[in-house]
């Protein structure tokens, strides 16, 4: 028989009165939300260069480290917009997430359709030069592949052609190691040599991100405890770091992603913004962690550090 556990069940209302907990709740599940962590906030300056001095490189990082979502909102805040992609001179960011095997055909045909200038049947060869002419029409400062590991090699080679031709700063997104032996395979690698690692988040940076979630997604006051040391320590330890070494990268942003969502989700009814133990017992459980949540009231206090 299971014991009587604590739930943290206090009757939240984000303290925006443009979103009601519905709604919430539906932008959570829908991933709505972005925390600007360390590993975002030097990304963006590294960015910056790229396309101030017209410089190639890639970003490479553990898969789930969080590079797709960095990427998508440095793009959206370089171009000052989000939504579907509009006119705009210089357009200073362009950010395309590829498919395995994609070729120029593909590539370029999904530039061109999410430049609204439609990809028209057409020979690679064609369509290659029509899609680097409307970029250089749209003044393109920086063009961002992600999955590049995956494209075929003709793709590599003609964005490297491209960058000779055009000087179109590119980089090129893919995991460890893939990337950089793809690259040396084809003896691109000195084209792209300049990198961002994207690490994985530490247990005291999970800390940060789930306060600032806490904060400006939820919209709930900073002296409001939501999140406690052991919910924290078991949500680390599920996406893969180790808790007894705060500051070393090993945590899964994707997984702690899921797991917030999840638990706030399943929560949450009746209008009310919850957190229940028991919800992220039966979480953790399926991704392999026996989470026993102790018998405590809620004190008021935040915890600083994991472990």
């Amino acid at each position: 028989m299971m014991p009587q556990i604590a739930t943290l069940t206090y009757p939240l209302q984000p303290s925006s009165d443009s979103r009601s907990v519905d709604e919430v709740v539906r932008e959570l599940i829908e991933r709505h939300f972005f925390t600007q962590t360390e590993q975002y906030l030097e990304l963006a300056p590294w960015l910056n260069k790229r396309r101030d001095y017209k410089s190639c490189g890639r970003v490479f990082g553990s898969r789930g480290a969080g590079k797709t979502r960095a990427l998508q909102e440095y793009n959206a805040v370089a171009n000052g917009h989000r939504g579907p992609m509009r006119r705009i001179k210089p357009l200073r960011s362009f950010y395309l997430k590829s498919f395995t095997s994609w070729g120029t055909q593909d590539v370029c045909g999904r530039i061109l359709e999410l430049l609204n200038h439609g990809a028209k049947k057409g020979k690679p060869r064609d369509i290659r030069l029509r899609t680097w002419e409307m970029l250089e029409d749209f003044g393109l400062e920086l063009l961002i592949l992600d999955n590049a590991h995956s494209v075929t090699d003709k793709v590599l080679f003609d964005l490297v052609e491209c960058y000779r031709d055009f000087r179109i700063a590119t980089v090129l997104v893919g995991p460890n190691r893939e990337l950089d032996d793809r690259l040396k395979a084809l003896g691109l690698f000195n084209n792209f040599r300049c990198h961002y690692e994207f690490q994985a988040l530490s247990p005291r940076q999970v800390v940060g991100v789930v306060k600032a979630f806490k904060k400006d997604f939820l919209a709930l006051p900073e002296s409001l405890e939501f999140f406690d040391g052991e919910t924290l320590h078991a949500i680390c330890e599920a996406s893969g770091g180790d808790p007894s070494k705060p500051d070393k990268p090993g945590c899964n942003f994707t997984v702690v992603t899921e797991i917030l969502v999840l638990t706030i989700a399943q929560s949450s009814n009746n209008g009310v913004l919850r957190f229940d133990k028991r919800i992220l017992q039966e979480v953790l459980l399926d991704y392999g962690v026996a989470f026993e949540p102790t018998v405590e009231e809620p004190n008021g206090t935040e915890p600083e550090t994991v472990g």
